[in-house]
């Protein structure tokens, strides 16, 4: 019955982080309808309500609107899962400096980046062939997210490389991954968090290669023992995402992508065995678990 309890209790943090989605974006869009308003009425210039809810409507696609309203979420989801993670489920405490003193474990999960960015660029493709529609609403997303311009904000590089990956790894690497395996094998506990962290995304092409994606990172922080360690491999996986455009030298030359390609399979392959071979889960010391208190 408890374990039945554990499983159900999988979907609370998903609806809690999507509460906090929607709940993140009504002081972002009341302070710019604020701001609306002191400006028809300094201006002295009348509006209706159509014309105004038209001009707010217009405001919450706005890329900048977008990207604040998605640090202040992020901040609030670190603040709350970070707690439940600790409180509930004795999340890891230690020191990362500590975590992090093997050169060898730090240079797997670096040489992983590359060969889960390949994984993702293939599953994307396929997806696009599959569902093109998807796929165009897909980078209308992206587009109106802001990724598609040239510079991009500071304000979307703080949440797309930084505070996103962690509200992220908090809320499914641990609460939804801790909870998960009180209730289920290992395995089924990652590819059940892992289906998660896809559904959350909510649309289909992001969420195949989310869905892919989270069974390394789940594997990673299940295998370490500290979500420390997918947190800093989401990290890196997001700042490539970031900064190295589809439009770079190495996707425009037929023979550099090809090589692009191989090399990262090489060294995907290679973080990942260093990675394995420098973790052990018999020897890692967990911390109490206080979810009974």
């Amino acid at each position: 019955m408890k374990k039945i309890g554990s499983f159900f209790f999988c979907f609370l943090p998903l609806l809690v982080s999507v509460a906090l989605q929607m709940a993140a974006a009504f002081p972002v869009m009341g302070i710019c309808l604020i701001k609306l308003c002191y400006s028809y009425i300094f201006s002295g210039t009348r509006i209706s309500y159509d014309q105004l809810a038209l001009q707010l409507n217009s405001i919450s696609r706005d890329p900048a609107v977008t990207a604040a309203s998605s640090v202040l979420f992020a901040g609030c989801g670190i603040l709350v899962f970070g707690l439940w993670y600790v409180y509930q489920f004795g999340g890891d405490l230690r020191q990362p400096s500590r975590l992090f003193a093997s050169s060898k474990l730090l240079l797997g999960l670096v040489l992983l980046v590359p060969g889960l960015q390949i994984l993702s660029s293939i599953l994307t493709t396929f997806s696009a062939s599959l569902f093109p529609g998807w796929m165009e609403f897909y980078e209308k997303l992206m587009e109106n997210a802001g990724f598609s311009n040239n510079s991009l904000s500071p304000l979307l590089i703080l949440y797309a490389v930084l505070l996103g990956p962690i509200e992220e790894e908090l809320t499914f690497r641990g609460v939804i991954f801790s909870s998960a395996k009180k209730a289920l094998p290992f395995w089924a506990a990652n590819v059940f968090q892992a289906l998660l962290f896809g559904i959350f995304h909510m649309n289909l092409i992001q969420g195949i290669y989310a869905f892919f994606i989270g069974l390394f990172l789940g594997f990673i922080s299940g295998r370490s023992g500290s979500i420390y360690f997918s947190i800093f491999l989401h990290i890196l996986f997001n700042s490539w995402g970031t900064f190295v455009s589809s439009d770079s030298f190495i996707y425009r030359n037929p023979i550099f992508t090809l090589l692009f390609f191989l090399l990262s399979v090489i060294c995907g392959v290679w973080g990942f065995v260093l990675f394995y071979k420098n973790t052990s889960p018999a020897d890692v010391k967990h911390l109490p678990d206080f979810s009974d208190i």
